[in-house]
């Protein structure tokens, strides 16, 4: 398996992608020998259709959409640039959306891919639940790179959060184009926050991996009164992960869509570009 296609979402608005997620989703399709296909939001803020409040909020709007317009030719230059630059084949499709409402329209771009690659904001919550949408939508693994992380593009250490579950798995088996390219991985096995098999409860995945000619090791660890989300990340950390993968888990709850605890942590606080997969 090797991935072929990778959809990376260009967020012009809100918290725009910064110039260190554009330049990993080039690293990381050069590094996987992919195409990369890009899809750029080309934004339309609508002033309310109330007469009186339209006419003052017009010239507002016009001037939020023309700020938008401009930040997007800004990163789609960086974005070719940068492609031209290393060699990587891309495509970028522009695609209407009204803002702030929309966004989630874009998710089916990414149905059809191998990997779909989004930046993390950290200041933006409507683009963390973007994240989120695309996530639990697109039927695709999703590589999240935090927009605040500024260090070079490296593969070199790889952290797996294990914990035996349907999602884990699938986001192992995801990952494993990547995973290829790791000089170290760590199975992440926390214990004392759900129940787990007795004893070596990574020891079938070790061995799938070694199948697949990946070396991995077993970090077992205590999660004592931690959370596991905190925990894992001070974990990856400790082994200077450049990627954590682990499944993302979500549950509906009556008419609102509920993270699993650990995923939330990740997505509000991981320093590390996270891999997930639903």
């Amino acid at each position: 398996m090797a991935y072929r296609r990778i959809r990376f979402l260009l967020s012009p608005h809100g918290s725009p992608t910064s110039l260190s997620t554009i330049d990993y989703a080039c690293a990381l399709a050069q590094a996987a020998g992919a195409a990369l296909e890009v899809t750029s939001p080309h934004v339309d803020v609508r002033a309310p259709s109330n007469w009186l409040a339209g006419k003052t909020l017009a010239g507002i709007a016009q001037d939020v959409e023309d700020k938008t317009t401009a930040k997007r030719l800004e990163l789609e230059a960086h974005l070719k640039q940068r492609c031209e630059a290393i060699g990587v084949s891309f495509k970028t499709t522009g695609v209407p959306v009204i803002w702030p409402a929309g966004a989630s329209a874009l998710v089916a771009f990414g149905r059809a891919s191998d990997l779909c690659v989004l930046g993390l904001p950290r200041s933006a919550p409507e683009q963390v639940m973007e994240a989120e949408a695309w996530l639990f939508g697109s039927g695709r693994p999703c590589l999240l790179h935090p927009d605040t992380r500024d260090l070079p593009f490296s593969l070199d250490s790889i952290a797996i959060a294990w914990d035996t579950s349907r999602s884990a798995a699938r986001a192992v088996g995801d990952a494993l184009p990547l995973m290829k390219h790791a000089k170290s991985i760590q199975i992440l096995v926390g214990r004392g926050e759900k129940e787990l098999p007795a004893a070596n409860p990574a020891a079938s995945l070790v061995s799938y991996l070694a199948a697949h000619d990946i070396r991995a090791v077993v970090d077992e660890f205590d999660v004592a009164r931690r959370k596991i989300g905190d925990a894992l990340l001070e974990r990856a950390e400790s082994h200077r992960a450049d990627l954590l993968i682990m499944g993302a888990f979500g549950h509906s709850r009556l008419q609102e869509f509920v993270l699993g605890g650990a995923t939330r942590r990740m997505l509000d606080a991981s320093p590390i570009p996270l891999l997930m997969s639903h």
